[in-house]
């Protein structure tokens, strides 16, 4: 059984391992990488892909994909991850100094913080008379979204999306709705 240090590490350094991998080679073969992790003097992991079937069909799936779409995936996938440590004090320093372009706003996590504490399932963009700024009200919970910087709600809305954290949704009558993820979850817990 692993420990909780090797469980903690496996995917961050499986996913980069294959990132060194693909920035040398362009080879999209499971043997390949195997061979590259030998020469690399990375046994433990050679052992631990030879053990598990569904994690050497798994990275036989991503060796496979063109260098420019791996490489696109991973950036992504790395400005997720920085974004999420930035709201961690001990990894928040590092992530803002490696990726300052992936922060979330202190509005964004607010945004998510409320939604999960509400319980609610979704938020609803309504318009209110008499007020130019929309107003963000929870459907299955309860109130409404404080927002601190009307400013940027939409900025903060986009990021989310895009970061999978929430999803967009339309009513019938092209009422926006934001659907809460298990990432947002997550991000909060």
């Amino acid at each position: 059984m692993l420990d909780p240090l090797s469980i903690a590490t496996s995917f961050s350094t499986i996913v980069g391992l294959l990132s060194n991998f693909k920035s040398e080679r362009s080879g999209g073969q499971l043997s390949e990488f195997i061979t590259w992790l030998k020469e690399k003097h990375h046994e433990d992991v050679v052992s631990g892909i030879e053990q598990n079937q569904m994690l050497s069909r798994q990275l036989q799936s991503l060796l496979v994909l063109n260098h420019h779409d791996l490489v696109t995936r991973l950036d992504s996938l790395d400005m997720i991850l920085a974004s999420i440590a930035t709201n961690i004090d001990t990894f928040s320093s590092l992530a803002t100094t490696i990726r300052p372009d992936s922060i979330f706003s202190e509005q964004a996590i607010s945004i998510v913080k409320q939604f999960v504490v509400s319980g609610a399932s979704e938020i609803w963009e309504s318009s209110e008379l008499g007020t130019r700024e929309p107003a963000f009200i929870f459907l299955g919970g309860s109130g409404r979204v404080n927002i601190n910087e009307p400013r940027f709600v939409e900025d903060d809305l986009k990021t989310l999306v895009e970061f999978g954290i929430l999803r967009l949704d339309y009513g019938s009558k092209g009422t926006r709705k934001f659907i809460i993820t298990r990432k947002a979850v997550q991000l909060v817990a």
